[in-house]
């Protein structure tokens, strides 16, 4: 009987002032983790992978929790813990290393999130609209019910008018004429309600976002650097410029990404509240003021997915 057992020390990322363990044991094929992160403020997501394997990516827990994987003493064990959109703490039993390479499992985490709410939201005004046409139907039967039973009436009640000596001869005709006649009256038409597909965001900016990459320089290093991705430069007045990108999931786009260029992080950008997410390219140096958005919807994330 072989029990596996390793202890990964956090030390904490930019000054964050969060640190902490991540103790692992093997058992019979089933992990067992144990995390605690110290100076960690609001909620928070962990993300551990073994080699190129990820165990956990998700909500950060406080204690014990249990995976069904299996982990190798002799490959590589990263961690990373992402709080208030900025990485707080990294760990590893190799050494140093950059978080950057686990930030797509991470963003793709948020990205989920952000779907399953826009599926809520979709799939609540699906069931809205069918209720409506449910109702509207119910009242149209009623009304027709309603116009057939007042249409009845009138036949009934209506005197045939006929020449004396032709009443007998004629009388069975201008009955059926009367019959004939309410049955040639249309029915009044029913109103059709016009039923609206939800088109994904990025179906409506596609032609632009393909005339924009095709006409500005395309960004190695951030393409190199996101896998997925694709990144172009746009100038601006002067020697200025800003990056878009888009990061993909299966081949579909999944981020939206617009980025202004920064020597360091100690000067926000002060006209656009959105643009405040700092990706660190240099330690300490440059970098990009980002701003993110859901390719499906179209919302602004509010979390740093890269």
């Amino acid at each position: 009987m072989v029990i596996l057992k390793k202890i990964v020390i956090m030390t904490q990322y930019n000054n964050s002032n969060c640190s902490g363990i991540v103790k692992f044991e093997n058992f019979a094929g089933r992990t067992s983790c144990f995390v605690r992160i110290l100076g960690l403020k609001g909620e928070g997501v962990i993300c551990i992978k073994c080699g190129d394997d990820t165990m956990y990516c998700g909500k950060i827990f406080d204690g014990e929790k249990s995976f069904n994987a299996w982990y190798d003493l002799n490959r590589t064990l990263q961690i990373v813990v992402v709080a208030d959109g900025s990485i707080v703490c990294t760990g590893s039993n190799k050494g140093r290393f950059s978080p950057n390479a686990m930030m797509l499992d991470i963003h793709r985490y948020f990205a989920t999130i952000s779907q399953a709410a826009d599926n809520a939201v979709f799939v609540k005004q699906t069931q809205v609209q069918n209720q409506e046409k449910q109702d509207t139907r119910i009242v149209e039967d009623r009304h027709e019910s309603v116009y057939q039973e007042k249409l009845q009436e009138q036949q009934s009640e209506q005197p045939v008018i006929e020449p004396i000596s032709d009443r007998v001869e004629e009388q069975p005709q201008a009955k059926q004429s009367a019959k004939e006649s309410a049955k040639a009256k249309p029915a009044p038409e029913k109103k059709k309600v016009k039923t609206e597909t939800a088109e994904p965001f990025y179906k409506k900016i596609e032609e632009s976002l393909a005339k924009l990459f095709e006409a500005h320089e395309k960004d190695e290093e951030l393409t190199l650097l996101i896998p997925n991705s694709k990144w172009a430069r746009v100038p601006v007045e002067g020697d200025g410029y800003y990056v878009v990108g888009v990061i993909e999931n299966d081949g579909v786009p999944d981020i939206i990404c617009y980025g202004v260029p920064d020597k360091d992080s100690s000067n926000p950008p002060q006209n656009s509240s959105d643009c405040r997410q700092w990706m660190e390219l240099e330690k300490g140096g440059r970098g990009y003021w980002m701003m993110y958005q859901s390719a499906m919807s179209g919302v602004t994330l509010t979390t740093s997915v890269i």
